[in-house]
């Protein structure tokens, strides 16, 4: 599962409420998997799917920022100079 809204999506409230339920390891497993997808979706160039994408993962990280958690993405060392 990740999560993903439409622009505007009707049923942003209801998944919103499901994410803050989770615990902190599950809105971080959460928010790993919404971020995998989205550089997936960035690779194949689909860009419609991306930007659902996109708005997850801030989604997350304002719910995690609420918890007083920090979700940063993660590039791996070598791409990091």
């Amino acid at each position: 599962m990740v999560l993903k809204f439409d622009q505007p999506d009707p049923q942003r409230a209801e998944k919103e409420a499901q994410a803050r339920a989770l615990s902190d390891a599950e809105l971080r497993a959460l928010y790993d998997r919404t971020r995998a997808a989205a550089q997936q979706a960035r690779a194949v160039k689909d860009m419609e799917e991306l930007y659902r994408l996109v708005r997850g993962t801030k989604t997350l990280q304002r719910l995690a920022d609420e918890r007083g958690l920090i979700f940063r993405s993660r590039r791996p060392r070598a791409e990091r100079a």
